[in-house]
Protein backbone atom coordinates (compact mmCIF):
# COMPACT_ATOMS: atom_id res chain seq x y z
CA UNK A 1 0.00 0.00 0.00
CA UNK A 2 1.47 3.65 -0.76
CA UNK A 3 0.00 6.08 1.56
CA UNK A 4 -0.19 10.26 1.04
CA UNK A 5 -1.30 11.85 4.16
CA UNK A 6 -1.40 15.44 4.98
CA UNK A 7 1.14 16.95 8.10
CA UNK A 8 -0.65 17.22 11.38
CA UNK A 9 -1.88 20.68 11.26
CA UNK A 10 -3.26 20.62 7.68
CA UNK A 11 -6.17 23.04 7.14
CA UNK A 12 -9.28 21.32 4.98
CA UNK A 13 -7.96 22.74 1.69
CA UNK A 14 -4.77 20.92 1.97
CA UNK A 15 -6.54 17.67 3.03
CA UNK A 16 -8.67 18.17 0.39
CA UNK A 17 -6.03 18.84 -2.49
CA UNK A 18 -4.08 15.45 -0.80
CA UNK A 19 -7.14 13.31 -1.39
CA UNK A 20 -7.20 14.55 -5.51
CA UNK A 21 -3.40 14.07 -5.33
CA UNK A 22 -3.90 10.64 -3.97
CA UNK A 23 -6.54 9.64 -6.55
CA UNK A 24 -4.67 10.89 -9.54
CA UNK A 25 -2.15 8.84 -8.21
CA UNK A 26 -3.46 5.72 -7.64
CA UNK A 27 -2.03 6.04 -3.67
CA UNK A 28 -4.79 5.41 -0.53
CA UNK A 29 -5.14 8.62 1.12
CA UNK A 30 -5.24 8.38 4.65
CA UNK A 31 -6.15 10.79 7.33
CA UNK A 32 -3.35 11.97 9.34
CA UNK A 33 -5.12 13.80 12.83
CA UNK A 34 -2.32 14.08 15.37
CA UNK A 35 -0.90 10.44 14.53
CA UNK A 36 3.14 10.29 14.15
CA UNK A 37 4.71 9.26 11.06
CA UNK A 38 6.80 6.21 13.34
CA UNK A 39 2.97 5.41 14.12
CA UNK A 40 1.65 5.26 11.21
CA UNK A 41 4.62 3.19 9.48
CA UNK A 42 4.36 0.65 12.37
CA UNK A 43 0.37 0.56 12.15
CA UNK A 44 0.77 0.39 8.13
CA UNK A 45 3.86 -1.60 6.95
CA UNK A 46 4.61 0.53 3.87
CA UNK A 47 7.52 1.50 2.16
CA UNK A 48 7.28 5.01 2.42
CA UNK A 49 4.98 7.65 3.14
CA UNK A 50 3.92 10.83 1.16
CA UNK A 51 3.01 14.14 3.45
CA UNK A 52 1.40 16.54 2.26
CA UNK A 53 1.72 20.59 3.72
CA UNK A 54 1.82 24.30 2.51
CA UNK A 55 5.61 23.83 1.78
CA UNK A 56 5.14 20.89 -0.43
CA UNK A 57 5.21 16.84 -0.70
CA UNK A 58 7.76 14.98 1.88
CA UNK A 59 8.84 11.32 1.65
CA UNK A 60 9.06 10.02 4.38
CA UNK A 61 10.83 6.74 4.84
CA UNK A 62 10.94 4.02 7.56
CA UNK A 63 14.54 4.55 8.57
CA UNK A 64 13.79 7.98 9.86
CA UNK A 65 14.92 9.40 6.35
CA UNK A 66 13.03 11.95 4.48
CA UNK A 67 13.18 13.59 0.96
CA UNK A 68 11.32 16.50 -0.53
CA UNK A 69 12.05 18.47 -3.75
CA UNK A 70 14.93 21.25 -3.91
CA UNK A 71 16.70 22.97 -6.84
CA UNK A 72 20.09 21.08 -5.05
CA UNK A 73 22.69 21.39 -7.49
CA UNK A 74 20.85 22.68 -10.10
CA UNK A 75 20.70 25.94 -8.51
CA UNK A 76 24.76 26.00 -8.12
CA UNK A 77 24.99 25.13 -12.33
CA UNK A 78 22.55 28.30 -13.00
CA UNK A 79 24.21 30.43 -11.23
CA UNK A 80 27.36 30.20 -13.08
CA UNK A 81 25.52 29.74 -16.07
CA UNK A 82 24.48 33.29 -15.12
CA UNK A 83 28.47 33.76 -14.12
CA UNK A 84 28.90 32.44 -17.98
CA UNK A 85 30.82 29.99 -16.68
CA UNK A 86 28.76 27.52 -18.77
CA UNK A 87 27.79 23.94 -17.75
CA UNK A 88 29.07 20.49 -19.06
CA UNK A 89 25.62 19.05 -20.24
CA UNK A 90 24.56 22.19 -22.18
CA UNK A 91 27.77 22.13 -23.93
CA UNK A 92 26.86 18.82 -24.67
CA UNK A 93 24.01 19.25 -26.00
CA UNK A 94 25.17 22.50 -27.91
CA UNK A 95 27.36 20.27 -29.74
CA UNK A 96 24.56 18.42 -31.02
CA UNK A 97 22.71 21.00 -32.35
CA UNK A 98 25.94 22.91 -34.02
CA UNK A 99 26.28 19.27 -35.75
CA UNK A 100 22.79 20.04 -37.19
CA UNK A 101 22.97 23.35 -38.13
CA UNK A 102 21.30 24.61 -35.62
CA UNK A 103 21.07 27.78 -33.38
CA UNK A 104 20.06 27.66 -29.61
CA UNK A 105 16.89 29.45 -30.26
CA UNK A 106 15.75 27.18 -32.67
CA UNK A 107 13.31 24.85 -30.98
CA UNK A 108 14.20 21.11 -29.95
CA UNK A 109 12.77 17.93 -27.98
CA UNK A 110 14.43 16.55 -25.09
CA UNK A 111 13.98 13.23 -23.18
CA UNK A 112 15.60 12.38 -20.40
CA UNK A 113 15.97 8.91 -19.00
CA UNK A 114 17.02 9.13 -16.03
CA UNK A 115 15.60 12.24 -14.51
CA UNK A 116 16.12 11.26 -10.45
CA UNK A 117 15.97 14.52 -8.61
CA UNK A 118 15.41 16.88 -12.08
CA UNK A 119 18.70 18.58 -11.74
CA UNK A 120 19.87 17.92 -15.12
CA UNK A 121 16.84 18.68 -16.83
CA UNK A 122 16.09 21.43 -14.81
CA UNK A 123 19.47 22.69 -16.56
CA UNK A 124 18.58 21.92 -19.82
CA UNK A 125 15.38 24.39 -19.23
CA UNK A 126 16.89 26.85 -18.09
CA UNK A 127 20.05 27.13 -21.05
CA UNK A 128 17.13 26.42 -23.33
CA UNK A 129 13.91 28.03 -22.86
CA UNK A 130 12.68 26.72 -26.15
CA UNK A 131 13.25 22.97 -25.36
CA UNK A 132 10.55 20.18 -24.80
CA UNK A 133 11.72 18.37 -21.91
CA UNK A 134 10.24 15.00 -20.68
CA UNK A 135 11.64 12.89 -18.30
CA UNK A 136 11.05 9.44 -17.06
CA UNK A 137 11.21 8.12 -13.40
CA UNK A 138 11.41 4.24 -12.28
CA UNK A 139 11.39 4.87 -9.08
CA UNK A 140 8.09 5.80 -7.75
CA UNK A 141 8.72 7.94 -4.52
CA UNK A 142 11.58 9.65 -6.15
CA UNK A 143 9.04 10.47 -8.88
CA UNK A 144 6.43 11.71 -6.73
CA UNK A 145 8.31 14.08 -5.36
CA UNK A 146 10.27 14.99 -8.54
CA UNK A 147 7.17 15.41 -10.56
CA UNK A 148 5.08 17.14 -7.43
CA UNK A 149 8.07 20.00 -7.27
CA UNK A 150 8.61 20.65 -10.63
CA UNK A 151 4.62 21.67 -10.92
CA UNK A 152 4.19 23.36 -7.81
CA UNK A 153 7.79 24.61 -6.10
CA UNK A 154 7.83 27.93 -6.19
CA UNK A 155 11.40 29.81 -6.67
CA UNK A 156 11.86 33.54 -5.65
CA UNK A 157 12.81 34.09 -9.12
CA UNK A 158 10.10 34.22 -11.47
CA UNK A 159 12.31 32.29 -14.67
CA UNK A 160 13.67 29.54 -12.56
CA UNK A 161 9.99 28.95 -11.30
CA UNK A 162 8.97 29.11 -15.15
CA UNK A 163 11.90 26.92 -15.93
CA UNK A 164 10.35 23.70 -13.81
CA UNK A 165 6.94 23.91 -14.96
CA UNK A 166 8.31 23.51 -18.75
CA UNK A 167 9.16 20.02 -17.48
CA UNK A 168 7.39 16.95 -17.78
CA UNK A 169 7.69 13.36 -16.04
CA UNK A 170 6.38 10.40 -16.39
CA UNK A 171 6.78 7.53 -14.10
CA UNK A 172 8.26 4.75 -15.85
CA UNK A 173 11.75 2.87 -17.15
CA UNK A 174 13.24 3.28 -20.02
CA UNK A 175 13.43 -0.01 -21.07
CA UNK A 176 10.09 0.15 -21.11
CA UNK A 177 9.30 2.86 -22.24
CA UNK A 178 11.44 3.82 -25.14
CA UNK A 179 10.94 0.16 -27.27
CA UNK A 180 7.49 2.05 -27.87
CA UNK A 181 8.26 5.33 -29.02
CA UNK A 182 7.76 5.86 -32.68
CA UNK A 183 11.25 5.99 -34.78
CA UNK A 184 12.84 9.65 -35.28
CA UNK A 185 10.49 10.95 -32.56
CA UNK A 186 12.35 13.24 -30.06
CA UNK A 187 15.67 14.76 -30.97
CA UNK A 188 17.83 14.43 -28.28
CA UNK A 189 17.91 11.31 -26.06
CA UNK A 190 19.88 11.56 -22.32
CA UNK A 191 20.74 8.95 -19.99
CA UNK A 192 22.83 9.51 -16.45
CA UNK A 193 22.57 5.90 -15.03
CA UNK A 194 23.52 5.13 -11.66
CA UNK A 195 27.52 5.35 -12.08
CA UNK A 196 29.22 2.00 -12.10
CA UNK A 197 31.68 3.34 -9.55
CA UNK A 198 29.60 6.15 -7.47
CA UNK A 199 31.62 9.68 -6.89
CA UNK A 200 31.03 10.62 -2.82
CA UNK A 201 27.66 10.34 -2.21
CA UNK A 202 25.66 13.58 -2.38
CA UNK A 203 24.09 14.11 1.01
CA UNK A 204 20.95 14.71 -0.84
CA UNK A 205 20.98 10.87 -1.99
CA UNK A 206 21.35 9.60 0.96
CA UNK A 207 17.70 9.17 1.97
CA UNK A 208 17.07 7.48 -1.25
CA UNK A 209 19.67 4.97 -0.21
CA UNK A 210 17.30 1.15 -1.32
CA UNK A 211 14.86 3.11 -3.28
CA UNK A 212 16.54 4.11 -6.56
CA UNK A 213 16.26 2.63 -9.85
CA UNK A 214 19.49 0.67 -10.89
CA UNK A 215 19.33 0.59 -14.80
CA UNK A 216 22.00 -0.29 -17.47
CA UNK A 217 22.28 0.90 -20.92
CA UNK A 218 22.99 -2.88 -22.89
CA UNK A 219 23.00 -3.19 -26.83
CA UNK A 220 19.12 -3.49 -27.02
CA UNK A 221 18.75 -0.19 -24.97
CA UNK A 222 21.57 1.56 -27.24
CA UNK A 223 19.72 0.28 -30.38
CA UNK A 224 16.65 1.89 -29.35
CA UNK A 225 18.18 5.14 -28.51
CA UNK A 226 19.27 5.87 -31.68
CA UNK A 227 16.19 4.17 -33.32
CA UNK A 228 14.37 6.86 -31.44
CA UNK A 229 16.37 10.10 -31.86
CA UNK A 230 16.49 12.43 -34.50
CA UNK A 231 20.10 14.40 -34.00
CA UNK A 232 21.73 12.03 -31.46
CA UNK A 233 21.94 10.25 -27.57
CA UNK A 234 24.12 12.05 -24.81
CA UNK A 235 25.68 9.37 -22.19
CA UNK A 236 26.35 10.98 -18.49
CA UNK A 237 29.10 8.24 -16.55
CA UNK A 238 32.61 8.19 -15.33
CA UNK A 239 34.94 8.11 -17.90
CA UNK A 240 36.16 4.72 -17.42
CA UNK A 241 32.73 2.83 -17.51
CA UNK A 242 32.00 -0.07 -19.19
CA UNK A 243 29.44 1.32 -21.34
CA UNK A 244 32.03 3.80 -22.89
CA UNK A 245 33.72 1.26 -23.17
CA UNK A 246 31.41 -0.77 -25.17
CA UNK A 247 29.91 2.37 -27.25
CA UNK A 248 33.14 4.88 -27.77
CA UNK A 249 30.95 8.82 -28.25
CA UNK A 250 31.91 10.38 -31.19
CA UNK A 251 32.71 13.46 -29.23
CA UNK A 252 33.23 13.88 -25.72
CA UNK A 253 32.18 16.91 -23.41
CA UNK A 254 34.24 17.29 -20.09
CA UNK A 255 36.96 15.95 -21.28
CA UNK A 256 38.18 11.54 -21.04
CA UNK A 257 39.84 12.24 -17.89
CA UNK A 258 37.85 14.61 -15.74
CA UNK A 259 35.87 12.57 -13.01
CA UNK A 260 32.87 12.74 -15.15
CA UNK A 261 32.11 12.71 -18.60
CA UNK A 262 29.51 12.96 -21.46
CA UNK A 263 29.67 11.18 -24.23
CA UNK A 264 27.99 12.24 -27.28
CA UNK A 265 26.85 9.96 -30.13
CA UNK A 266 25.72 11.47 -33.69
CA UNK A 267 22.60 9.81 -35.13
CA UNK A 268 23.91 9.59 -38.72
CA UNK A 269 27.56 8.08 -37.68
CA UNK A 270 25.60 5.00 -35.82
Amino acid sequence: MNILTTSQKSNEAIQEEAKALASSMHMTYIKRGKTSIPALFGKYQCEYIAVLAGSGLTIHFPENQQHTFHLSMAQLRILRLQRGEGDHLINAVQVILDKKGLSNRDKFTFFDCTIGLGSDSIVVSYGYPQAQITGLEGSLPIWLATSHGLAHYIHSDDSVTNVLRRIKVNHDTFEHYLPNLPDNSIDIIYFDPMFEVPVEESPQFKPLRGHTVESHIEDKIMAQAMRVATYGVIIKERPFSSVFQNYPPHQWVGGKYSRIGYGIYMKELM
